[in-house]
Order: C-alpha cells, then sequence, then structure tokens
C-alpha cells in the first residue's frame, strides 16, 4: 500500500511541474527577449546602413544554418549564404528592412524563436525600386559572439490569381 501512495504522490508531483520546455524563469525569459528584439534591431539598422552582406553578422556559422523562401531551401550553409549575398550584394544600391510587431518565444536557454511580418524597399544598382512584404520566422541562438539566426524562413503572399 506504501508503494502504491508513494507512486500516486510522484505522479502529482510531475503533474505540477512546468510544462515549458526548458521551464525557463521569468528573468531568463526577459533577458532572451531582450536579447533577441536587440539582435533584430541591429540587424534592421545594419541591413540598411551596410547592405545585404550585413546578414552574414546574424547568420550562425555552424553545420545546421540554413534559410527557406516560400517553402525552398534558399541556402543549406552559411557558406551559401555567404558566396550568395557576396554575389548579390554586387547589384544593389541600397536595401532597407522594416520589422513589423516583433514575437520572441523562448525555448530554452540561449534559443528562442522570433517571428514578425517584414517590409524591404531594394533600389538596384540602375535605380529600379521593389518592395517585398511577408512574414519572417527564424531560430535565434546566443553564441559567443552574441545572438544569431540558426535558421530561418521568409514568406511572402502569393500573387492573387
Amino acid at each position: 500500500m506504501r508503494g502504491i501512495c508513494l507512486a500516486g504522490a510522484a505522479l502529482l508531483l510531475a503533474s505540477c511541474q512546468s510544462t515549458e520546455p526548458s521551464a525557463l524563469d521569468a528573468y531568463s525569459r526577459q533577458q532572451i527577449d531582450d536579447g533577441v528584439r536587440q539582435m533584430a534591431s541591429s540587424v534592421a539598422r545594419d541591413i540598411t546602413r551596410d547592405g545585404p552582406n550585413a546578414w552574414l553578422r546574424y547568420f550562425a556559422d555552424a553545420p545546421g544554418f540554413f534559410m527557406a523562401n516560400n517553402g525552398t531551401l534558399q541556402f543549406s550553409s552559411y557558406a551559401e549564404a555567404k558566396t550568395f549575398l557576396n554575389e548579390f550584394s554586387q547589384g544593389v544600391a541600397h536595401l532597407a528592412l522594416t520589422w513589423g510587431e516583433i514575437r520572441v518565444d523562448p525555448v530554452a536557454r540561449g534559443t528562442a524563436v522570433m517571428a514578425c511580418p517584414y517590409s524591404e524597399v531594394l533600389t538596384d544598382r540602375k535605380g529600379l525600386t521593389t518592395q517585398y512584404s511577408g512574414y519572417f520566422t527564424g531560430l535565434a541562438v546566443k553564441t559567443d559572439a552574441g545572438w544569431k539566426l540558426r535558421n530561418a524562413h521568409w514568406s511572402s503572399p502569393l500573387p492573387s490569381p
């Protein structure tokens, strides 16, 4: 009987545990939220000031990095992103990135999902301006060099039929 009571008590205690994946305290959640928001602000500032190559400061130069765009794998590695951005940047005179309301969901210590609407205005070297908008999601990780995007996904609305 004692074993049944102990098992019941253990079950009761286990059911009272937090359902959050990492059971982060409020302080840790706030630190993660603040860090990811600061990274997002820096991304928009640096892209607008320095052009598309500034993304490389915020992509995790790690084996797991990837980026998708509208359901297609855009880059399967940091090296692919770097090669593309170095080439792409040559044709860009100016790029302005603006985030909408940012959602940050802490997942574990040093890890969070970032999600928000975005708007970009790209001016090429010929002076042609193109506007893009949609929704961005990414997994942000805290590294020794600050917050970085381990992976990212951009989606834009499909044209109306």
